[in-house]
């Protein structure tokens, strides 16, 4: 005889049901599900993402600017010895006599600008720019691609600007622009090039004597490569709409820096000033908090932007008022010159990352919720909580917090705070699935919710966790986010969102390695993770049944979801055994109308992951599976290292 452990979650107690069974086999594991036994209600945003580095997921990324450097702030590189703004290289033909210099007096954004001057000779001077990290970038023959440039000169001069190959052989488009004075101006353009490439690159260039300023340059897709007119492109987001995304979370370390403010984030986006960013030190407002949440509303995602946490309470009574506000207030003015008429109608906002909840934190907090409350007090505020790596016996004398806290006194201060404005609060906590399980703070994070329980006395508040972190974006973090999305579940955890929603491939070089969504600047493809992501989020059902499982080595995992009307079952299974594992299926309170159930499988080996050379070698397969039941009962086999759904009807 064995004895076996089912765990589940009702709200956020965590019961355990021990009972005796005969002896179970090293490759079988048997599962329960209790069908007629609701446990609660499940959201549908457990199938989120985080949007969290701005010039890597943003930049070279989601925005539809395909240039990486547009406003010339990245100090030249020592060799060669010329002075051009790093992410630009200087060209040259023929026989030229020409110069670069970084202009400072009157920059037209920043510190500098990029001065290019022609003294003699005959042939072309300039510079071009590949994109992000100069991976080149990708046109399509015969499509336009809209551009500007914001330029000056002492004396009128004719400059420029087109799309080549990488070595200039190939001149696909290009267009004069006359720079008439020594005052800012805006040139605009249309180039469309007559034939394809994907290792391109865009050229500012003048093909006689001549000096000239440049401060500014954008380039992107025409309406064609653009989702719904947005300065986004349409197959990055047509891939997160097709991985089943429902809620995206626009944060991170990012919200961190102090010059971080959603101020300089609204206006023509051409004249937003630079910033020193967390991962990279010449970021852009060019896409910010405001083209967030103009994006969620396109795409029908739950947008939660994150703040600053040293935004001043009137800044952040005036976001509201732009977000929510008439169209005829003062910020709700800016809103509709930006470009967005209607309200975003928006309801969750979170203040600060990773934070050191104390009485600093606290008290931050508190004088910035009492601004937005009374703006508007349907908005529910998440505190930028951390991670924690134990379970909390005592909820004032702990260790294990990533931000080094040893008591929970902030959070109870803001749990008093929301009871006494009768407000509800949501305390974000950041989970690591390196896999192929989560590690300790998964179970960290369920316990911080029954500690906050304790300590609420009534106050109206959820955990939730929008970040889901690892170095890797391989199976076995494809697992682990199975294994940590399925036990929030079971948790009532409202919202999941998995870092990073987006990574550029071969690109990324600040240090994180795990993104769901991979692309280049001319295709876009899922790793093993966004799959997960996906047949979540294509098996939706809202009710939580009870399930149990009994399992050698305890590799197998089990959820269940049911519909409304009790007439659709899901059941998640998630083995993470280098084995087969034959499943005894127990069915109670379900009967299937239909012989054939449907059955998702992501199964591959731990490291498997996908290339631009070959994006689908691991995805999800698809089968019509025959159960059999026999008393409600049947096997399934489950692939080693594999996350299974099974949708029955």
């Amino acid at each position: 005889m064995t004895i076996r452990k089912y765990i589940f979650r009702i709200g956020t107690m965590l019961f355990i049901a021990v009972a005796m069974s005969g002896f179970v086999r090293a490759d079988e594991a048997e599962v329960r599900v209790y069908a007629g036994q609701p446990v609660h209600p499940v959201t549908r945003y457990l199938t989120g993402a985080c949007l969290e580095d701005v010039n890597h997921e943003v930049y070279g990324g989601l925005y539809s600017q395909m240039i990486f450097g547009e406003s010339f702030q990245e100090e030249a590189p020592k060799s060669p010895a010329q002075a051009i703004s790093g992410m630009w290289r200087g060209l040259q033909h023929g026989a030229v006599d020409g110069d670069y210099s970084s202009e400072t007096d009157e920059p037209f954004a920043g510190d500098q600008s990029q001065r290019i001057s022609f003294f003699s000779g005959q042939g072309e001077l300039g510079i071009e720019n590949q994109g992000l990290n100069r991976q080149g970038m990708t046109f399509i023959g015969d499509r336009p691609y809209d551009g500007y440039i914001w330029a000056r000169a002492g004396k009128p001069v004719e400059l420029w600007v087109a799309l080549e190959s990488r070595d200039g052989k190939n001149v696909y488009a290009g267009q004069r622009l006359a720079v008439s004075g020594n005052q800012w101006q805006r040139l605009d353009f249309i180039l469309t090039p007559t034939g394809s490439d994907q290792t391109g690159r865009f050229v500012i260039k003048l093909k006689q004597p001549g000096s000239v300023v440049v401060g500014e340059a954008f380039l992107e897709p025409g309406e064609w490569g653009r989702f719904k007119r947005l300065p986004v492109r349409k197959d990055v987001v047509d891939g997160l709409i097709d991985q089943g995304i429902t809620v995206l979370r626009y944060g991170g370390s990012m919200v961190n820096e102090n010059t971080y403010r959603w101020k300089h984030m609204i206006g023509p986006r051409d004249r937003r000033q630079p910033y020193h960013g967390h991962w990279y030190a010449h970021s852009s407002n060019g896409w910010g908090i405001p083209d967030f949440l103009d994006l969620c509303d396109a795409a029908g995602f739950l947008g939660i932007p994150d703040f600053n946490i040293n935004e001043s309470a009137q800044d952040m009574t005036d976001f509201i008022e732009y977000a929510n506000g008439p169209a005829d207030s003062r910020w709700g003015r800016q809103r509709v010159a930006d470009g967005h008429p209607q309200p975003y109608r928006l309801k969750y906002l979170e203040l600060g990352n990773e934070e050191k909840v104390d009485d600093t934190y606290a008290n931050k907090f508190a004088a910035l919720a009492r601004a937005i409350w009374a703006r508007d007090p349907k908005i529910i505020l998440v505190v930028g909580d951390f991670g924690y790596h134990s379970r909390f016996i005592d909820p004032m004398h702990f260790s294990g917090a990533d931000s080094g806290i040893t008591s929970l006194e902030g959070q109870e201060r803001i749990l008093k705070l929301a009871r006494e404005h009768h407000r509800e609060v949501w305390f974000d906590v950041h989970v690591w699935t390196e896999g192929p399980r989560p590690d300790s703070s998964l179970d960290g994070a369920l316990s911080y919710s029954d500690a906050l329980d304790k300590l609420a006395e009534g106050a109206a508040h959820r955990v939730v966790v929008f970040e889901l972190n690892a170095n890797n974006h391989s199976q076995q973090r494809a697992l682990a986010n199975a294994l940590a999305i399925s036990a929030l579940e079971r948790g009532g955890f409202p919202v999941v969102t998995s870092a990073n929603c987006l990574q550029p491939d071969g690109q990324n070089d600040n240090g994180w390695d795990q993104g769901l969504l991979f692309l280049n600047s001319s295709s876009v493809w899922l790793q093993p993770p966004g799959y997960v992501t996906k047949m979540i989020s294509n098996n939706y059902e809202p009710l939580l049944v009870r399930s149990e499982v009994e399992s050698p080595g305890q590799c197998l995992d089990v959820s269940a979801t049911r519909s409304q009307g009790g007439k659709e079952l899901v059941l998640r299974m998630m083995n993470v055994g280098a084995a087969p594992l034959r499943v005894k299926l127990h069915i109670n309170g379900f009967i299937p109308g239909q012989p054939l159930a449907r059955v998702e499988e992501l199964a591959a080996p731990l490291d498997a992951r996908n290339t631009a050379q070959n994006p689908g070698q691991y995805q999800t397969t698809f089968k019509n599976w025959k159960p059999g039941f026999t008393n409600g009962e049947t096997i399934y086999t489950c692939a080693p290292y594999s996350f299974t759904v099974i949708h029955f009807e």
